[in-house]
């Protein structure tokens, strides 16, 4: 049992930011006072707030922050790096009604899997950003909810691991996504073989039979240069079929998922429209 002491100091705002950093894993400062602090504009100062609750939830013993800060010293409080710790964990398991799982034990993540971790964060959170653009987003899935699992091609079981998935609805359409993202840390085949492996998943159907279509694959990137990279090498690939993914960058968001995917590429001069399913 968590001692009552410590459940009963938590607001719901404070359940809330427990369980989105145990959701992501790891969050930054900035990351949190936009979730739940209000804070619409990233570039802006930090609500007083959001520091004070983050530093009530460290001396609790339910919040520790990494050693290293995003962006070095100079960006401040809004630099530094959240995870749960196992208090926390099961003090959210005990308050939802979970069934007990393994320790949590908090460690120093290497440098490539934090910066993934909070690339994929700070794209849910462009995506929630979203609904004030005349879209909604029904549903996000994040990892492992948003995996599929398949049978290849010999009958072996595969699973398909995407960063997130996600259902929005523009205009009265429905749209549903399948994100990845890049941090341009990697070769282009990567990519590429991840792509065919979204091909595969498609060609057995069972996307199509639980949605009634195939969910567009969108890759998104840090830069221009590393978009035309892709573009370039998934257009090289003739076992490709273009119509099923986009590349984008993360200011690029919000207008693919107004225009939805098809339309997004004929406006922006990318990979030919169509529907792949």
């Amino acid at each position: 049992m968590i001692r009552p002491d410590v459940s009963s100091r938590l607001s719901e705002r404070d359940w809330q930011i427990l369980g989105t950093v145990r959701a992501f894993r790891f969050l930054t400062t900035r990351q949190l006072a936009r979730q739940h602090f209000d804070l619409s504009d990233p570039t802006a100062v930090i609500p007083r707030s959001a520091n004070s609750a983050l530093q009530r939830l460290r001396d609790l013993g339910l919040l520790v922050n990494l050693q290293r800060r995003i962006g070095g010293v100079r960006a401040g409080s809004g630099g530094h790096v959240w995870q749960i710790t196992d208090l926390a964990n099961r003090l959210l398991v005990e308050h939802l009604g979970e069934e007990t799982g393994p320790r949590l034990r908090p460690s120093e993540p290497s440098t490539t899997f934090l910066d993934h971790t909070l690339a994929v964060a700070e794209l849910v959170i462009t995506l929630q950003s979203t609904n004030h653009h005349g879209v909604e987003i029904e549903r996000l899935q994040l990892e492992p909810d948003c995996w599929r699992t398949y049978l290849g091609a010999a009958g072996e079981t595969r699973t398909l691991k995407p960063d997130l998935a996600s259902t929005s609805q523009t205009d009265g359409f429905t749209d549903f996504y399948f994100w990845e993202v890049d941090r341009a840390t990697e070769a282009p085949n990567r990519v590429l073989k991840k792509s065919l492996q979204y091909q595969q998943y498609r060609n057995t159907g069972a996307e199509q039979r639980a949605h009634g279509l195939f969910p567009a694959v969108v890759w998104v990137v840090p830069h221009k240069r590393r978009r035309d990279q892709l573009v370039r090498r998934l257009a090289d690939e003739p076992a490709i079929d273009q119509r099923l993914f986009t590349v984008i960058e993360l200011n690029q968001v919000a207008q693919l998922v107004q225009l939805g995917a098809d339309e997004f590429r004929k406006r922006t001069g990318g990979q030919e429209g169509g529907d792949p399913s």
